[in-house]
């Protein structure tokens, strides 16, 4: 059966997106850019070996496993995680292009997919080792569930499948509990009649991935913990602390509510940090961090663009356009009665990372697993800023 447009446009975005992946892996160092890649590789190697993380690993298990698989086949090379890491990142941007042809026809659908392939951000995450590919991809099959084909209502069916793929993120990035909730209450609001029933369905099925994992952790650290006991460590500080006293609290989520004005005006301030044009908050861009983090670790590469001025600029003038067209597409599907169901879960989710970060720290790669959707409305504000400025009337999208 001969290919239709529309697939060859897929096959020419997997193939464009892959290309531009290993160019740019095969031009960076062979070393671990983060810290924190050290231990998500130690944990895999632990696992290869003795079948377990380790005692002291303290973050989600997805990472590990995908690493693991990698090392089984490749050796533990850092450059074979890169590659395969460049076809996921290929794939994302097939499934992408899925997913806004999908809502808004197959122009806009071909057009996001481009976007991603050549996003700036998107290519370079193949090679940092790090969880945000993964975490992107299961997010993103996770959202085509949700989303229903032209015509049809949301069955049980695809819910059931999406719930899998939302427990599967929250296991590599905890953060995605947040969407989970954002997404059962969406569920409710757009199946009334059936909404809690779907709902149920859906957190039953997030809750077969995490049941393992939760069980896991209350063995070693005997305790409930759903994904990894890091995130009350995490929270901030807020007022005064380790002052003597009856009125000083022994727990950072005492003090949040001993200050609760203090912690809104840091989560305020949080909120807006996880929008910046370009990374603010990078230890590794200091000389002294990246030697001390070199001594710990070899594989850790003492020279790097993150954080100089041509990583800020290109930043810029890739986020910037990209959150002004977005903001377009955005007006534009929400005047669209037929594409407000899948607008809405496409914001819920861009605002769960938002507002779930802003309670601890945000940085710049904590956006990354919501910048697809991101991308998918500024390729509909691309489409409609074109229709504007040509005059030409707009058709009606056919979606996929």
């Amino acid at each position: 059966m001969p290919l239709c447009g529309y697939q060859r446009s897929l096959i020419c975005i997997f193939a464009l997106a892959l290309s531009v992946r290993l160019v740019v892996i095969f031009t960076m160092q062979d070393g671990f850019y983060f810290a924190d890649s050290v231990e998500y590789s130690a944990a895999a190697v632990n696992l290869l070996a003795n079948g377990e993380f380790g005692e002291a690993y303290t973050r989600p298990p997805v990472y590990p496993v995908f690493l693991a698989g990698i090392y089984a086949v490749f050796g533990e090379k850092i450059v074979a995680v890169r590659i395969v890491e460049s076809v996921v990142g290929a794939g994302l941007a097939v499934l992408i292009a899925l997913l806004a042809g999908r809502i808004a026809g197959a122009q806009v659908g071909a057009l996001a997919g481009l976007l991603w392939s050549l996003y700036p951000m998107a290519v370079f995450i193949a090679g940092l080792v790090y969880p945000e590919t993964v975490v992107t991809t299961l997010l993103a099959c996770g959202v085509l569930c949700m989303v229903p084909k032209a015509g049809r209502e949301l069955g049980p069916r695809r819910i059931f499948i999406g719930g899998v793929l939302f427990g599967l993120a929250a296991l590599t990035k905890p953060v995605v509990l947040v969407t989970i909730a954002a997404a059962a209450l969406w569920i409710m609001y757009w199946r009334r009649a059936q909404g809690f029933s779907l709902a149920a369905l859906f957190l039953v099925a997030v809750a077969l991935p995490l049941a393992p994992w939760t069980a896991r952790n209350f063995s070693v650290h005997g305790g409930l913990v759903i994904v990894e006991p890091r995130l009350v460590a995490s929270l901030p500080w807020i007022g005064e602390f380790g002052q003597a006293g009856a009125d000083t609290p022994t727990t950072k989520a005492e003090a949040i509510m001993q200050h609760p004005v203090q912690f809104a005006i840091h989560f305020a301030a949080e909120f807006a940090q996880f929008w910046e044009l370009y990374p603010q908050r990078i230890e590794i861009d200091k000389p002294g961090f990246r030697e001390s983090m070199h001594q710990r670790d070899p594989r850790i590469v003492k020279r790097t663009i993150l954080g100089t001025r041509w990583t800020d600029v290109i930043s810029i003038l890739s986020v910037g356009p990209m959150f002004l067209f977005a903001l377009i597409g955005a007006g534009a599907m929400w005047f669209q009665k037929e594409q407000r169901q899948a607008f809405s879960l496409l914001g819920l989710t861009i605002l769960s990372f938002a507002v779930g970060y802003s309670f601890f720290y945000s940085k710049t790669r904590y956006r990354i697993p919501i910048e697809p959707y991101i991308v998918i409305l500024s390729a509909v504000g691309l489409r409609q800023t074109w229709i504007a400025l040509s005059r030409r009337p707009a058709r009606e999208p056919v979606p996929i």
